[in-house]
């Protein structure tokens, strides 16, 4: 049973805007409304200094207040990219299936053959033996996870491959080897994200609530920790993208009479997927292996697992950083409420960055090193991202749109240097701190009274051990009951 609110496959179309409800919009311009102010109290000329024309020298961490090129251009470029994506979609054919049943293949059988070696190392005499055949067990492991969670699964949850109708290599049916459940990742993922993409206050991929990636976020305190939080995040990439949907499911659904029924139907199946794969790797497989094997083999299949899942994690979150938080990935402080598809397109190409590499490391990132071709045609196989990168690219220089690309060690640097540039404040963010505290202290009485009655669930929550866990895993525990 698919899970509240029904989920709608992304397009390469402009998706429709018009899906939440009125109470869901005023309650996300709120949040919006809120960020902007505490930004332009710091400065209130800010947002006019950092409005710039894309045409123009390039700047560190652009932000955009507008549209960049005329309708006419906008439109232009519209039908030249409709143009090209239907010539695409037009050619699909027994070669494009024939491929993806082998990558699901490659994923099936490269992790028997993993899992088969991380058993047998548990049975090996000698420690040279040992650690060899269980280096291999586990790099064979992260291959297949890796490919399951990229080129399989994100590809297939995108709708990519629904047009060939089959049993499971579809949008509503497959589900993938991590923690988070298929439909809340479709919710935040192939509906908010690539809707509202880049968008502050409406894109929750912007810092993933955690790290500061822009200016048009308010600096705080816990900012100054924006590298370790990264580093905690990178390592539990799954973990984060499985409590994500639930931590903008309580805001989406706020002021909804359907809030209690939506985020227990989602924290329940959370809990389910969590249960099943935490259940699959660290307790049925070593079990199995410890009883049929020895103890050797429980321990190697344990420790196997987990170190595949963090490598498969690190992997999935330095593709996905250094696609969206490069020096010239553009940020946009608003949703044009005239926005058309080719002001939709235009979003996707700036707010978006390429790696360049060989035809494998294209394959490990599930064509997500083209993420600009992937953000503008995000249900066309990833598979011909590759051909059409070079057309996509002539149109960005015919149009005068910046094509952000490069090799991994650069961008990913670049992605680091963002994350470390934004947790410092600078004179103008430190003033509207220290006036913001100074706010928050006049008016504690009002404060504390509405801040009681928006974490009254977090509140209920708390008990026990709980207390220690994230507000988004206490809210998740308090709906699930």
């Amino acid at each position: 049973m698919r899970l509240l609110p029904p989920i709608s496959t992304a397009q390469s179309a402009v998706p429709i805007l018009t899906a939440l409800t009125d109470r869901q919009m005023a309650a996300q311009d709120r949040l919006l409304s809120a960020v902007q102010t505490a930004h332009t109290t710091a400065d209130n000329n800010d947002a006019d200094d950092q409005h710039m024309d894309t045409q123009s020298q390039p700047t560190r961490y652009p932000t955009l207040t507008g549209a960049p090129l005329p309708k006419v251009q906008t439109e232009a470029l519209a039908d030249e990219l409709n143009a090209l994506y239907q010539s695409v979609m037009d050619s699909l054919g027994g070669k494009d299936a024939r491929y993806i049943q082998r990558v699901y293949a490659t994923v099936v059988y490269s992790e028997l053959v993993a899992r088969g070696l991380l058993a047998a190392a548990g049975r090996l005499p000698s420690k040279r033996s040992k650690v060899g055949t269980w280096l291999l067990g586990t790099s064979l492991l992260s291959f297949s996870k890796i490919l399951n969670n990229m080129e399989l699964g994100h590809n297939v949850m995108h709708g990519q491959y629904d047009w060939m109708q089959h049993p499971h290599l579809n949008s509503q049916k497959f589900d993938w080897d991590i923690v988070c459940p298929a439909p809340l990742w479709q919710h935040s993922h192939n509906y908010l994200h690539h809707t509202f993409t880049n968008i502050i206050g409406r894109d929750h991929d912007v810092g993933y609530h955690l790290i500061r990636v822009t200016d048009e976020q308010p600096w705080t305190p816990s900012d100054r920790y924006n590298l370790f939080k990264t580093a905690i995040l990178a390592l539990g990439f799954e973990w984060a993208v499985a409590f994500h949907d639930i931590q903008i499911s309580v805001d989406e659904y706020a002021d909804t009479p359907d809030l209690h029924k939506a985020m227990q139907q989602k924290s329940r199946a959370l809990f389910a997927k969590i249960a099943r794969q935490v259940g699959k790797d660290t307790i049925f497989l070593p079990t199995i292996a410890g009883v049929t094997l020895g103890r050797g083999s429980a321990m190697t299949t344990l420790s196997g697992n987990v170190t595949a899942n963090i490598v498969r994690n690190l992997w999935t979150w330095a593709v996905i950083f250094c696609g969206h938080f490069t020096e010239q990935a553009h940020i946009y402080t608003h949703l044009d409420a005239n926005e058309s598809k080719g002001d939709w397109y235009v979003r996707q190409i700036l707010g978006s960055s390429n790696i360049q590499g060989s035809p494998l490391f294209h394959i490990l990132t599930g064509n997500l090193s083209h993420q600009i071709e992937h953000h503008i045609f995000p249900d066309m196989p990833a598979s011909h991202y590759a051909r059409i990168a070079p057309q996509v690219q002539a149109l960005c220089r015919k149009y005068n749109l910046t094509y952000n690309t490069g090799k991994f060690s650069s961008q990913f640097k670049q992605m680091l240097g963002r994350i470390h540039h934004f947790s410092k404040p600078n004179a103008q963010e430190w003033r509207a701190y220290k006036l913001s505290v100074s706010n928050t202290v006049s008016n504690s009485d009002s404060s504390s009274m509405l801040d009681s009655k928006k974490v009254k669930p977090e509140a209920q929550a708390r008990g026990g051990l709980s207390r220690f866990l994230p507000q988004v895993v206490r809210q998740a525990l308090f709906y699930a009951r």
